[in-house]
């Protein structure tokens, strides 16, 4: 058994790089099975629904890697912008060390796949309500009311996707560097207790 668990794991850390770098149409079940060095009667055992079964699972995992991310960044964070800055910069050093091969997980195949794949479609819409509802949450332990937070969360979240893709596309960091001064004048916008563009620490909530 543990080998079977073993062998479906390999599958989908092969197909998340793999959509994340290339997409869902660019990815043939044959890379997977390279890439992940997995048996081919492993594969249809794990997923006998085929590809679209793999891209929604390797999908779901991404999310949730990206998910937890966000998470741990707000527990170490102090503040409202320590939190927003270390996200954009976490973010950033992720993309450097793909060496710009790999933004947002889920970007290219959820553009790819939003008007073919109900499945896919509804997996990604998933994902990314899942990154809202976190960087929300991130942002009420410093404070800011459900409502603002959930509002603001949609805009940072739109910044760093843009930030992702321009990023990559141009093979330098400058998109994300502007994407970490606009969240902050955002969030200098929305929270009432900024000086000169810089916010107070707020007590976290328990």
């Amino acid at each position: 058994m543990a080998k079977n668990v073993d062998s479906k794991e390999k599958t989908l850390v092969a197909a998340a790089k793999l959509l994340a770098q290339r997409g869902y149409y660019g990815t043939a079940l044959q890379d997977i099975l390279e890439a992940s060095g997995a048996p081919r009667g492993s594969l249809y055992f794990h997923f006998p629904k085929g590809k679209e079964e793999i891209g929604e699972a390797a999908m779901a995992r991404g999310a949730t890697a990206v998910r937890r991310f966000i998470a741990q960044i707000a527990e170490i964070s102090d503040s409202s912008e320590t939190f927003l800055v270390q996200l954009v910069r976490g973010m950033s050093d992720q993309l450097v060390q793909s060496d710009y091969r790999e933004g947002c997980p889920l970007a290219t195949t959820a553009l790819e796949t939003a008007s073919q794949s109900a499945t896919l479609a509804i997996a990604a819409r998933k994902a990314f309500r899942s990154w809202e509802e976190e960087i929300g949450r991130g942002l009420q332990r410093f404070g800011m009311q459900a409502e603002e937070a959930e509002r603001a969360a949609t805009s940072v979240l739109c910044q760093l996707e843009g930030a992702l893709l321009l990023a990559r596309t141009y093979r330098n960091l400058e998109p994300m560097r502007r994407a970490e001064t606009a969240v902050l004048l955002f969030l200098g916008n929305m929270v009432p207790n900024h000086e000169g563009g810089r916010s107070t620490r707020r007590t976290r909530k328990r």
